[in-house]
């Protein structure tokens, strides 16, 4: 599917010391960094998203627990991705529809080319399933 995949980061350290792994330019993140944030706090089986961008890019990283991520893109296919490597991240770009399910108290963290714009945002489904058409 054309815009989202997973996108590993190299680690560096020991399972003594801990591990290190920087995002920065050049480290293979296809945008630059405008936004950070993070959901804490989850319930086990919450899901939340149920939204799509216009023309946002994302990278999601399950700091700990288990985020079970569903995608879909406008042709209507389908893919979910298991996040539970801090290291490894999945790129979300635009127009994919979107639904994280949280397990095992997990911590995601999101880096986002765009700052906050309720504008970007596509909340309805159906409003999304017409993207295709090119009616938005």
């Amino acid at each position: 599917m054309k815009n989202v995949y997973l996108q590993a980061f190299k680690a560096h350290g020991s399972a003594n010391d801990g591990y290190l792994s920087a995002i920065e330019r050049n480290t293979g993140l296809p945008f630059d960094i405008r936004r950070v944030y993070t959901v804490i706090n989850t319930q086990e089986g919450n899901v939340r998203g149920y939204h799509a961008h216009k023309s946002l890019f994302q990278i999601f990283f399950a700091l700990s627990g288990k985020i079970v991520v569903h995608c879909e893109d406008i042709n209507g296919n389908q893919e979910s991705f298991e996040l539970n490597d801090p290291h490894v991240g999945l790129v979300c770009g635009p127009q994919i529809w979107h639904t994280l399910t949280y397990h095992d108290n997990a911590i995601l963290m999101v880096l986002a080319s765009e700052g906050y714009d309720e504008s970007d945002y596509i909340r309805d489904y159906d409003t999304f399933k017409r993207l295709k058409e090119g009616n938005l």
